[in-house]
Formats: C-alpha cells, sequence, structure tokens
C-alpha cells in the first residue's frame, strides 16, 4: 500500500522532532560559555566604595554575560519553531575579519584604546572591500574619539595607558 501524503509529512515532522536543530546546539554552547565565564566573575573582588563608583568591577561584564545569555535562548528558542536550513560554507573573509581580532587586542594593549581602535575602524573596512575613503577616514577617527568619550569621560572607565604611549 502506498504511502499517503499524510504520513510522509508525518514522518517528516518525526524526523525533524527527532533531531536537535543546529542552532539550538550553537544556543546552549552560548549559554555554557556565559555560565563559565560568570563563575569567573565571582572571583572579581570588590572594589572599595571610593573607587567603584557605585558600580564594581563584575558588573559590567555580568550584564554583557545576561545579554548574550538572553539572545542565546531566543535562538535556541527559535531554533524548535523553524526546520534547519542547508547553509552555505563560510566565506574566507570571515575567518580573515575573525584573525583581525587578536591583532586588535594586541594593538589594544601596545597603543592604547584610540590608536587601536582607529587602527580596526580604518582596517576592517578595507578587509572587507570598502574602497569609499571619504566615509571611512572620519569614521575611523570619530567612532573611536566618540567611544572613548563615552567609556573614559561620561562613564568614568579607566583606561590604563600602553607602554609605547608616547604621546600621553
Amino acid at each position: 500500500m502506498p504511502d499517503s501524503p499524510q504520513s510522509g509529512e508525518r514522518a517528516a515532522k518525526q524526523r525533524f522532532a527527532a533531531r536537535i536543530p543546529g542552532d539550538a546546539i550553537a544556543g546552549a554552547a552560548v549559554l555554557a560559555f556565559c555560565f563559565a565565564a560568570y563563575l569567573v566573575t565571582l572571583t572579581f573582588r570588590e572594589a572599595p566604595a571610593a573607587i567603584a563608583q557605585n558600580v564594581q568591577p563584575a558588573t559590567f561584564p555580568r550584564m554583557v554575560l545576561a545579554v548574550m545569555a538572553v539572545l542565546a535562548g531566543v535562538i535556541i528558542f527559535q531554533s524548535f519553531r523553524t526546520a534547519d536550513k542547508k547553509r552555505k560554507p563560510l566565506k574566507p573573509m570571515v575567518w580573515f575579519s575573525a584573525l583581525v581580532m587578536p591583532g586588535f587586542v594586541i594593538a589594544f594593549y601596545l597603543l592604547g584604546i584610540l590608536p587601536a581602535m582607529t587602527l580596526l575602524c580604518l582596517g576592517l573596512p578595507v578587509l572587507w572591500g570598502e574602497r569609499r575613503f571619504a566615509i571611512i577616514v572620519p569614521y575611523s577617527i570619530v567612532f573611536p574619539v566618540a567611544i572613548y568619550l563615552l567609556f573614559a569621560v561620561v562613564l568614568k572607565v579607566h583606561f590604563e595607558p600602553s607602554p609605547l604611549a608616547f604621546w600621553r
């Protein structure tokens, strides 16, 4: 007896229900990272009230981890509502962009926040193929300065001077 269209749909739904979607696995990995990172924040010492300015060292990382965990939960929830799609492999540019990040960390340490962010804001668009330098150059100056002013002036976050900070 041939399969009816309903039995084929039922079999497809059962196969879908038996598999854990890839996005759910990725979301669970992010949640595991958030949990591990949260445990690390429990080891942070409390700053004296005069230095902390009402914000303890663990507060900001915990807020970032909370946002990451909520977004990971949304990804997990949505992954069970839709079928997995066949995805194209990542383009090499994704890996090149990811390799820039350790370079940024090294530049941040050696040069300081402003030069490192300026190089990042200048380099990434060029790496991605942007050639409108009339847009890139102002962006690579204005954005780092705005971020620095927000954190250093408004939020009073102290940035350690770099070993090569001859301009300070």
